[in-house]
């Protein structure tokens, strides 16, 4: 399991129960949590100040949306993976996430291992993208 410390995530929900849930599963795996924000104007203040590998966003918030926050979040960090994480099967938003650069989704209500499935896989890429930054420089 320690495999996993070098991976850190920004949770991003409104909800405190989805945050904990979160918190709790990723903590079991020992994913290095770096930080919890309510809202968008949140996610983009703690994204920038901590550069986490992975963002969970949450889609409906309050102040700022999800997939506001994201456009914004791609325009300071574009090579961020987010996950979006939302009950919102809606096809408009959907679409709208993935043209402002989604790395995937995580569909309310969850599990343990659909929510660590997804986070594996990006994490799979966070992995392959460092790998491939050093290669480059040495």
């Amino acid at each position: 399991m320690a495999e996993n410390k070098d991976i850190s995530v920004l949770i991003v929900d409104d909800n405190d129960m989805t945050r904990e849930t979160l918190r709790v599963i990723l903590r079991h795996e020992v994913y290095n949590v770096v930080g919890e924000a309510l809202d968008g104007d949140g996610a983009l203040e703690m994204a920038t100040r901590l550069k986490p590998d992975i963002i969970l966003l949450d889609v409906v918030m309050p102040k700022v949306s999800g997939i506001e926050a994201l456009r914004s979040i791609r325009m300071v960090m574009p090579d961020v993976m987010i996950l979006m994480v939302t009950a919102n099967k809606d096809q408009d938003t959907v679409s709208e996430a993935v043209k402002s650069g989604i790395s995937g989704y995580i569909i309310k209500p969850f599990n343990a291992k659909k929510v660590l499935d997804t986070i594996q896989g990006v994490a799979t890429k966070v992995r392959a993208a460092r790998a491939q930054a050093a290669a480059n420089q040495g």
